[in-house]
């Protein structure tokens, strides 16, 4: 079928639930799934999202689908005012219909929305059709990916942080309390792509990646990750030693895949930095309970780590693309690009 013969059908957010379910039985999507039931579920519930914003663009091709497309509707914040952006996600094409045409018009069918778009933690190639569709560089994250090597390095980083422990109390959750939305408000002050508490705790309840365990029938030939051997948010409410007085809040996640595990620090914030090592504290002492062969955190911490020579010399820098297309010269986005301080858990990189 010729390219513009091709049909692209927008699901809705209030429509995505139901269609993932019908996709499931529908011989056209036999072999490409556009979207998993966990996922269209979790992201029904997004609370920046509104029932009539597009949630997915798929390509169907005749009696076959060729690829999607999906969205994430997130905010801008500026200081007390907030406006809407989509986050470009899940880009997928079937290899037969690569390098025809079909990413580039998928890609035009999103900018038709006239909305502000951003994407990050792409491939190369989905960078490509980016930047040809008119996407501009908004900056590179600088992030660090520990390789700790053996468990003898973790060992001794964490024996080396235990005096410190006396400092402060913690509580393991399920999710973070409601309470804490008002320290994260401190924050005001900083022009950023919005991650209140409501969006972790949306992220914490309604995961799109599941331990195997936890499984349950889903699309069969979907292209991203849904399960996987572990995984798992860890919530932490920090607090004084006095156990009352709240020091701030940090969550992590663990993932374990083809014997390979991970743990991430994502979301972290401490009335005061000089708490900012707790964070490094945790990372450690889940790395050494799981034999983790790879620790990723925010450059944010790097001081902390660098600290912990034995582990510091394991780590690599490493830098996350951000590309962006303004819904106009003058809309929120293109005004603000400069500005905007970056978050390790933008779009959708912390469900993952």
């Amino acid at each position: 079928m010729n390219i513009d013969q091709s049909e692209i059908r927008k699901i809705k957010l209030k429509d995505l639930g139901e269609f993932a379910r019908r996709s499931l039985s529908d011989p056209i999507f036999a072999d490409v799934a556009p979207i998993s039931l966990l996922r269209a579920k979790s992201q029904s519930k997004n609370p920046q999202g509104q029932p009539d914003d597009i949630a997915l663009l798929v390509a169907l091709c005749g009696n076959r689908c060729g690829g999607y497309h999906g969205l994430l509707p997130g905010l801008i914040k500026n200081k007390d005012t907030v406006s809407k952006i989509y986050w470009l996600v899940t880009f997928y094409l079937a290899p037969a219909f690569r390098g025809k045409g079909y990413g580039k018009r998928l890609v035009a069918e999103i900018q038709k929305t006239k909305a502000d778009l951003v994407t990050t933690g792409i491939t190369e190639a989905a960078a490509g059709v980016y930047r040809g569709t008119g996407f501009q560089q908004l900056a590179e994250l600088p992030y660090y990916r520990l390789h700790p090597e053996n468990a003898d390095a973790l060992t001794t980083a964490l024996q080396n942080l235990i005096p410190r422990e006396k400092e402060f109390r913690s509580k393991s959750v399920n999710q973070l309390t409601e309470k804490l939305a008002t320290t994260a408000d401190q924050q005001d002050s900083i022009i950023s792509f919005q991650r209140d508490i409501k969006t972790i705790n949306w992220m914490i309840r309604n995961p799109w990646v599941v331990s195997r365990p936890d499984a349950r029938q889903d699309a069969k030939h979907y292209y991203f990750s849904r399960v996987r051997d572990l995984f798992e948010f860890v919530p932490l409410e920090i607090f004084a030693p006095d156990g009352i007085t709240r020091k701030g809040y940090l969550l992590l996640s663990i993932s374990r895949s083809k014997h390979r595990t991970t743990i991430k620090i994502l979301d972290y914030y401490f009335h005061d930095s000089k708490d900012h090592f707790i964070a490094g504290y945790f990372a450690i002492k889940y790395a050494e309970e799981y034999r983790a062969d790879r620790l990723e955190f925010p450059a944010g911490l790097k001081n902390f780590w660098g600290d912990q020579t034995g582990l510091m010399s394991r780590a690599k820098k490493k830098k996350r693309l951000y590309l962006f297309y303004p819904r106009s010269p003058d809309s929120p986005l293109a005004r603000l690009a400069k500005k905007i301080e970056l978050n390790y858990c933008d779009g959708d990189t912390a469900f993952t």
